[in-house]
């Protein structure tokens, strides 16, 4: 690196009080609990100074630019190579500084000077924070130049003083995600042909990948268009709500789950496209023995995702609870003798009957509705149950593996009535939860919601 420049007597003195509030900072954090205002009250009195000092920067940047400094003090090929030789920036974030640095010009005068001005609704010494929808109205952040930067590049060079003077003044009222959402729509306004061509380029980069790990979990990796990002976002957002007091999932958990059920939901429509001539499904090849529990064996899901995906018997029997069954004979050797013909565990007309009484998943607290839910069997169909409405109930897909894997056990409380009467679902730490009678919930919908 290069030589650290003398600091000047000014930044010096701010630097040593910047120390002394770190240690000040340390000591707060380390002395135990602390109130909520005074936590609230350093968090945002330290990010206004750090917009402060970032606005300084980049006013000191554009001018140290203009000049050619780095070319005078160490012959440095751009300001971008002096950035990283003398202070260790990275790449691509010197080459930005430098671009915004160039662009920001006028904007800069006055949200430093509104920067370092006491904050309004701020007392350090106090800890205290006003409730306000933006830390410090009145002035910008680094974060904010970059995003107005950002937006006038995109936009028409006849368009951009009046686009940069638009989005300043809306920048000292709004938050940076609220600014950046301002700024597309005024891309999509101001230059509405350019916005097209600028959606069409984005879907152009659009991926998404699905790939095995060593340990048998996948991997989702990829780059949505906004358009679909909203769509999936709409789906999965009621799956982010937790089932009742006992979910406690993640959100990331949740979301998975719910990307599972929508899955689910979309194969069980019947309405995606053909493959090889064949309906969109999720094919398992399990033993007749493991789904009896007379001698339990992993199943396997074979090459869907490249490799064979093997479950275990649990995963299975909660599979075979609501799914259409071939039988498959084979000889010793494993060559294919017969192959019967493919029927449903449940009827589509009694998967209407079931969404009718059950209104939804029967687990108490949960409220998914009928298209996202599995058919269960109270006696599994492979030990001798029965696929009738006394023998089945509805569950959400993360209630239907609790039960199958994760130890609840459902009984009814008139074994005559079965699932057509109260339900008691019992848990694997003792706990147990009534359900009540079928009907007795508002349905989520009318016959829409019906698989």
């Amino acid at each position: 690196m290069l030589p650290t420049p003398v600091l000047p007597a000014a930044v010096a003195a701010v630097l040593a009080d910047a120390r002394l509030l770190a240690e000040r900072a340390s000591g707060v954090a380390a002395g135990g609990p602390a109130a909520a205002a005074e936590r609230a009250g350093w968090l945002a009195g330290l990010r206004l100074i750090v917009d402060a000092a970032e606005a300084a920067f980049t006013t000191v940047l554009a001018d140290f630019d203009a000049h050619g400094d780095g070319e005078v003090l160490h012959a440095a090929a751009s300001t971008p190579s002096w950035l990283r030789g003398a202070l260790g920036m990275a790449s691509g974030e010197a080459s930005e500084r430098v671009r915004i640095a160039r662009t920001a010009g006028d904007l800069l005068a006055a949200p430093v000077a509104a920067l370092v001005a006491e904050p309004v609704g701020i007392d350090l010494a106090q800890g205290d924070l006003e409730s306000t929808d933006h830390p410090c109205p009145g002035h910008l952040s680094y974060e904010h130049l970059r995003t107005i930067h950002r937006t006038a590049r995109a936009l028409p060079p006849s368009a951009r003083p009046a686009g940069i003077n638009v989005l300043t003044g809306l920048g000292t009222q709004l938050g940076v995600d609220d600014l950046r959402s301002a700024g597309r729509h005024l891309r999509h306004v101001v230059d509405p042909d350019g916005s097209a061509r600028h959606a069409e380029e984005d879907f152009g980069r659009r991926w998404l990948n699905l790939a095995p790990m060593l340990d048998g979990m996948h991997s989702i990796d990829g780059v949505l268009d906004a358009e679909t990002a909203a769509g999936l976002a709409a789906a999965l957002a009621p799956f982010l709500v937790p089932t009742g007091p006992d979910d406690t999932r993640t959100a990331d958990q949740r979301r998975a789950d719910g990307l599972a059920e929508v899955v689910a939901a979309a194969v069980r429509s019947g309405d995606l496209p053909t493959l090889s001539g064949a309906t969109t499904a999720l094919q398992v090849e399990v033993d007749l023995a493991t789904l009896t529990g007379e001698q339990p064996q992993p199943a396997r899901i074979p090459g869907t995702t490249g490799t064979d995906v093997w479950l275990t018997p649990d995963a299975a029997s909660r599979l075979s609870c609501d799914a259409s069954v071939r039988r498959l004979l084979v000889d010793p050797t494993g060559i294919p003798l017969d192959l019967g013909r493919e029927v449903r565990v449940f009827t589509p007309t009694q998967r209407r009957a079931l969404a009718t009484r059950d209104n939804g998943c029967r687990f108490p607290g949960c409220h998914r509705p009928s298209v996202h839910t599995d058919a269960h069997h109270l006696i599994p169909w492979a030990q001798g149950g029965q696929s009738d409405l006394a023998n089945g109930l509805l569950l959400c897909r993360h209630h239907h593996r609790a039960v199958h894997e994760g130890g609840w056990v459902i009984r009814p409380d008139d074994a005559s009535h079965g699932a057509n009467g109260t339900l008691q679902f019992h848990g694997p730490a003792s706990q147990q939860f009534g359900s009540p009678l079928p009907g007795a919930r508002a349905a989520p919908g009318g016959l829409e919601d019906q698989p």
